[in-house]
């Protein structure tokens, strides 16, 4: 299988799985505050969208991005379909998304993976080949305050109503779990940019 499209499905996967996983409301006892699962793994797809731009260039970055884009509205679709044939109430409430959950998740998807595109393609453009490091964490740190702030002021402050007091704490979490999350991968990164190059189709 060619390395762009196993990198496109694992990319689409990993969007999908994060919407649904963030269903469920994880408590972290020693902060006190309650996140959505799937915060956990959605930083892998801005690790993806970064080394497809890398690799690829960003217009085939933005088709992966809005491929992902399309199958998450067919799927959401689709869930919302079974959702109204007779089922188990563990099947319901596993699968249950709320309208607004899906708008805000995702406003923020698209808006803050084109940002990270577009931020990544600039340093790129300026650095040359030089500062990889650079170029992902800086595309990371930016996009990640755009998607962190539009995903819950629209979901958590706007929508649930909560206080903003009880919603920065969970923004700073998210915020700062990313980029560090980011930071830790750059190793790795460095891992996959080596070997897609040497394998590009």
């Amino acid at each position: 299988m060619p390395v762009y499209k196993l990198l496109s499905a694992l990319f689409c996967s990993i969007v999908l799985l994060s919407n649904i996983f963030s269903a469920k409301m994880a408590a972290l006892p020693f902060l006190g505050i309650s996140i959505p699962a799937g915060l956990f793994c959605y930083p892998l797809t801005f690790l993806l969208s970064d080394l497809v731009t890398e690799t690829f260039g960003a217009k085939r970055a933005k088709l992966m991005i809005y491929t992902a884009l399309g199958i998450s509205l067919l799927s959401f679709g689709l869930i919302r379909l079974a959702l109204l044939l007779p089922a188990s109430q563990p099947f319901q409430t596993s699968l249950e998304l709320g309208g607004l959950r899906i708008i805000s998740s995702l406003i923020s998807y698209i808006a803050s993976q084109i940002a990270g595109i577009q931020i990544y393609a600039a340093i790129k453009r300026w650095s040359g080949s030089k500062w990889l490091w650079l170029r992902n964490n800086g595309a990371a740190f930016f996009s990640q305050i755009l998607d962190t702030a539009l995903i819950d002021m629209i979901f958590l402050w706007w929508g649930l109503g909560m206080p903003f007091s009880a919603v920065a704490p969970i923004m700073v979490f998210s915020y700062l779990y990313k980029v560090l999350f980011s930071a830790a991968c750059t190793p790795f990164f460095y891992f996959l940019v080596f070997l897609t190059k040497g394998k590009r189709i």
